[in-house]
């Protein structure tokens, strides 16, 4: 599996993981207002992401997965609740792209994080190539063995 490949299977499966989450919490779109301008601001990230995705353009996805962070922090608590399980892929693809571009430290956090969201594939965290330069190190692995 590829770089590309990776990160666009990885992002369909954090959407469809947000469609399945609110359908089954029962929310519609309009409900809350708080929870539609969150889903507003993802859609328009989203599109964005998907540019950058086509151009691979690294710099701005990685920026993309930021400007998420940021969002998702500055939300009322029930939308947390309702779009949390969405952040340990967001963290996952932060610490990708930060290995990608060699910065260990940086995956390492992102990493720790991705897992305070839930993250647990065990199996894709140790097959991905994006993660090839971050398992390179002992604290990444601890915490990946944490998963196991």
């Amino acid at each position: 599996m590829d770089e590309n490949t990776a990160m666009e299977e990885l992002n369909m499966k954090q959407m469809k993981q947000l469609a399945a989450l609110l359908l089954a919490a029962g929310i519609s779109w309009g409900q809350d207002p708080d929870l539609t301008g969150f889903l507003e601001q993802l859609e328009n990230v989203n599109g964005r992401m998907a540019t950058a995705m086509n151009n691979d353009d690294k710099e701005e996805m990685e920026n993309l997965y930021t400007e998420i962070v940021v969002m998702y922090d500055q939300q009322p608590g029930s939308v947390k609740k309702t779009a949390a399980p969405i952040m340990g892929g967001v963290w996952y693809n932060l610490a990708c792209l930060r290995s990608l571009r060699g910065d260990t430290d940086g995956a390492v956090d992102a990493f720790k994080q991705a897992l305070g969201y839930g993250w647990n594939d065990y199996a894709y965290t140790m097959n991905d190539p994006d993660l090839k330069t971050a398992r390179e190190d002992p604290r990444f692995m601890a915490l990946a063995e944490s998963i196991r």
